[in-house]
């Protein structure tokens, strides 16, 4: 049985090696049954009565069981509409100087709020997510040559 502690704000949720073996399987089974990622997810009740669950928090539940599957750590929080850059920075995994470089070439946009510089969350995330895209890619092609080269370990 899962262990649940709750530190005021935060609440820690750990999992047995059975219950990373039910959500391994109901990942498996949301896979087969829609094959994307637009699922409707509904709980019920004992009674029977279901109650279903908007889109959006279908697909964060539905990562969440993916990654408790894995056996991996998962953490949800909220973040404000915007950021200060230091906050942005700790986020991208930069450092704040770096960071004020990107949106000072337009690599990453920016206003101010009176002296300060803030940037939005979302934008953050969709930088976040075109820089790992591109490592990605990155790797594939180290790995096409590799395999072109025939190199092996």
């Amino acid at each position: 049985m899962s262990a649940l502690l709750d530190r005021s704000e935060k609440t820690v949720v750990t999992t047995t090696e059975q219950e990373n073996a039910q959500a391994r399987e109901l990942a498996e089974r949301l896979r087969a049954k829609t094959g994307h990622d637009s699922i409707r997810l509904a709980l019920k009740d004992t009674a029977g009565e279901s109650v279903e669950a908007p889109a959006e928090l279908a697909a964060i539940l539905r990562k969440v069981v993916e990654a408790i599957g894995r056996g991996g750590t998962v953490t949800i929080g909220t973040l404000p509409k915007e950021l200060t850059t230091t906050t942005a920075a700790k986020m991208l995994g930069i450092s704040r100087p770096t960071l004020m470089q990107l949106i000072s070439k337009n690599e990453l946009p920016a206003h101010k709020v009176g002296s300060h510089t803030r940037v939005f969350t979302e934008d953050v995330q969709k930088y976040r997510a075109v820089r790992a895209a591109a490592r990605r890619e990155g790797i594939d092609e180290l790995r096409a040559l590799e395999d072109e080269l025939g190199v092996d370990e």
